[in-house]
């Protein structure tokens, strides 16, 4: 199949397809004619890269997927490499939250404070005093 039939079966524009490819993520073969021919494993893999970056995963990250599929196994997440991935997201995303729990901590007191916050109306001593 062409890329563009590829991208429409796959849910994702040409420009991706080529971006995919250019990170090594598919590997299309050529026709005689240079134009790159996929074949419904590439579908697949598209897919799940898609979904991958749905996820939060950059392009790299989804490379373990991509191989574990590449490798005959019909889910991509089942291989070693690919568990790997998922622990490393979650203490990512893990180490995120804690930084924006403390954040909104900090946040939280300011505006306290500043709700709670009542000027001073009393008028400064304007005598020296010797």
């Amino acid at each position: 199949m062409l890329i563009k039939d590829l991208a429409e079966q796959a849910g994702v524009s040409v420009k991706a397809v080529r971006y995919y490819e250019s990170r090594g993520l598919i590997t299309p073969d050529r026709a005689p004619n240079g134009y790159r021919e996929y074949d419904a494993a590439d579908v697949l893999v598209v897919r799940e890269i898609r979904a991958l970056l749905s996820l939060g995963l950059t392009a790299d990250e989804t490379v373990p997927f991509v191989e574990c599929l590449r490798a005959g196994n019909d889910r991509a997440d089942v291989c070693p490499a690919s568990l790997d991935a998922y622990r490393l997201r979650i203490a990512e995303i893990d180490q995120r939250i804690e930084e924006l729990s403390r954040l909104r901590g900090e946040l939280s007191g300011l505006l306290h404070d500043a709700e709670s916050y009542t000027p001073d109306t009393t008028e400064p001593d304007t005598q020296e005093t010797r």
